[in-house]
């Protein structure tokens, strides 16, 4: 079997119908899709038992809830195809999605290869376009193009794996944490012999889908820093933390200010003061000269609010100030 598409299920009934039925409809026909229930809590496991019953390459695998990284996980290792790729199941593939990535994996021997996606905002009701900014007529890799580091999204759903990637290098998605892909994203891109990309939009990605953890600020960002920890650690053991220190920094730099800013909002003073203090313990300890970078950190109109702890504090209690007037 050429691909294993791998589907974690947990509260997504309203969307998934959706989702697998652009699966069923995909070009490529060589696949299995794999439907991982993690725990029931709707009728997302009916929805799914419906596409086994019309398809026999869709396979209903129940477990416990244990979250998404749990869930991603276990159909790893249940996937038997060449191939192994990750779909959300509030998102949707677009019809040659599938057959376009195999493709590129075969031409090239890559071991992932990323492509663009259109990014549909649930409250703005629109759509944009994440490109990204390397060639798809050339292959790279972290070592000869470090900037792929800083460059690349850090999703899984933009990219399809050689799913020895994941076994030869002893890499799972880190389990009871939020934000798993910014905490193994990195650690396959280092891996990588080969990156490939296709330079045009494969993937429709929903944005802030109420209950989706990245939209919203509650005590689980402090999972945040874990993944950036993660990456670091990991550098570090394979020698090259120095080599990438710059990159490193960036990410973790992006990672935390775009974070913070999910506070603006934030009624609780006290934890989100707690949150604030403890992020810039963080990078204190490990970039201390931040927010100075090689790469630009402060991509943004008002990002050097964020990357001062006092003028932050300041900034967020006058805000509480003028929205409880």
């Amino acid at each position: 079997m050429k691909l294993s598409i791998v589907v974690p299920i947990y509260n997504i009934e309203d969307y998934l119908d959706k989702c697998l039925n652009s699966v069923l409809n995909q070009t490529f026909k060589d696949f299995e899709c794999l439907l991982v229930i993690d725990g029931i809590k709707d009728n997302s496991y009916l929805i799914a038992e419906k596409y086994a019953g019309i398809d026999y390459r869709f396979k209903v695998i129940y477990k416990p809830n244990g979250g998404l990284s749990d869930a991603r996980n276990v159909g790893m290792e249940h996937a038997m195809g060449e191939y192994i790729y990750f779909l959300d199941g509030d998102d949707f593939l677009y019809a040659s999605a599938m057959e376009k990535c195999v493709n590129k994996l075969d031409e090239t021997k890559a071991d992932m290869v990323i492509f663009d996606v259109t990014q549909h905002n649930l409250e703005q009701n629109t759509t944009e376009l994440l490109k990204n900014d390397f060639d798809e007529n050339q292959t790279y890799t972290v070592d000869k193009e470090p900037t792929l580091l800083i460059k690349v999204l850090n999703a899984a759903w933009n990219k399809m794996y050689r799913k020895d990637l994941f076994i030869d290098n002893n890499i799972n998605y880190p389990i009871k944490y939020y934000y798993e892909d910014l905490g193994t994203t990195y650690r396959l891109m280092l891996k990588s012999k080969s990156i490939a990309f296709i330079n045009e939009p494969l993937y429709n990605y929903l944005a802030d889908r109420p209950g989706n953890i990245t939209s919203e600020f509650n005590m689980n960002v402090y999972h945040v820093l874990d993944m950036v920890k993660i990456n670091l650690d990991y550098f570090k053991v394979n020698g090259v933390y120095e080599k990438y220190y710059e990159e490193l920094k960036f990410l973790g730099g992006i990672n935390i200010i775009e974070t913070l800013k999910k506070t603006r909002n934030v009624t609780d003073a006290k934890m989100v003061d707690e949150f604030i203090d403890v992020c810039f313990y963080v990078i204190k300890r490990d970039w201390p000269e931040f927010p100075k970078c090689k790469y630009n950190i402060l991509r943004h109109k008002h990002d050097w609010i964020y990357a001062n702890k006092n003028t932050l504090k300041t900034y967020l209690k006058l805000r509480r100030i003028v929205k409880g007037g």
